[in-house]
């Protein structure tokens, strides 16, 4: 396993600048609200391979990302999920760090592609104008770190299998972040409140899960419910790196790679001309913090240069 950077002063120095990146990035978002949904993009591929971050262990990042002015503007007086996302983030880096390998895809480098997706999507809360509370897509100071938690916790123990049941890989995760949970100083009271929505969050982020909470999120009758929407927020930041342009790229090989030993005729499809194709019609973007970054209108510039681009059968 390719071990990464521990060394505290220079994680230090390098996230600092890593997060000046990230400030600097939605800085330009609020000056500069003309930019087109392919321009974000470029800027948000340059956000996910900075070669200081990829250098960050996941504990690390999510360290500096507590700590960073996004997530400080949604820190509330007695707030228990900063230290349970730090806690979580080291038993996570500790349980990755003893594995033989870790898998291509579902390792730490996703991890920590998930708490930046989520970090970035909650950024636009109140950028440039407010997600008010009237909007069933407004993020509470609690939704938003709950988002993070589940973030950090989502792929606990993933194997690099594909589910044989559906939710079986997402159940597994679920199971650990509750052994976790229940080691910690914590009442039974806040465990179960808090798994319960976990749970809901963790469950959909299942891929085979997708087209079903994609129809609730576009339901009226019945609306959906706020677990619905953290559930959809939760997904788009799971699924914000690989819909970019280059970063998508380099993660559909990982994927692919990943599957290679077990599922090599879906690791075969994942990386044919329409593998990617396939993949970005599957997927959507929905809610307004999405739309800010200008996701899902690059979703489908994407498709479309796919389809121009694909030769002519005869």
């Amino acid at each position: 396993m390719q071990p990464q950077n521990n060394d505290s002063s220079y994680e230090k120095d390098q996230m600092k600048e890593a997060l000046v990146w990230l400030e600097q990035f939605q800085a330009q978002l609020v000056a500069k609200p003309n930019l087109t949904p392919a321009q974000i993009a470029a800027d948000l591929d340059l956000l996910f391979t900075n070669p200081e971050l990829l250098q960050l262990s996941f504990s690390a990042l999510v360290k500096r990302l507590i700590e960073s002015p996004i997530w400080q503007e949604f820190d509330y007086d007695n707030n228990p999920y900063k230290a349970l996302c730090l806690q979580l983030s080291k038993a996570i880096e500790a349980y990755n760090q003893a594995l033989q390998a870790e898998p291509a895809y579902h390792s730490r480098s996703h991890f920590k592609e998930v708490c930046l997706g989520i970090t970035l999507l909650v950024a636009q809360q109140n950028s440039p104008i407010p997600i008010n509370a009237s909007n069933p897509w407004h993020l509470s100071a609690e939704d938003a770190w709950l988002l993070l938690f589940s973030a950090i916790g989502h792929d606990f123990g993933h194997t690099g299998m594909m589910n044989a049941v559906p939710f079986e890989i997402e159940k597994k995760s679920i199971e650990q972040i509750h052994l976790w949970l229940r080691l910690q100083n914590l009442s039974s009271d806040f465990i179960d409140e808090l798994m319960t929505k976990v749970q809901t969050i963790i469950l959909a982020t299942d891929p085979m899960y997708l087209n079903a909470l994609l129809k609730i999120i576009q339901s009226t009758s019945p609306p959906p419910t706020k677990l619905n929407y953290l559930s959809m927020l939760m997904v788009e930041a799971d699924l914000l790196a690989s819909a970019l342009p280059a970063r998508g790229v380099v993660l559909t090989e990982a994927l692919a790679k990943e599957w290679q030993a077990h599922y090599p005729d879906k690791a075969q499809i994942l990386i044919n001309p329409d593998g990617r194709l396939k993949f970005l019609q599957h997927i959507a973007f929905l809610g307004p913090h999405a739309q800010r970054l200008g996701l899902n209108s690059n979703r489908i510039e994407l498709i479309e240069q796919l389809q121009k681009s694909k030769p002519i059968s005869s």
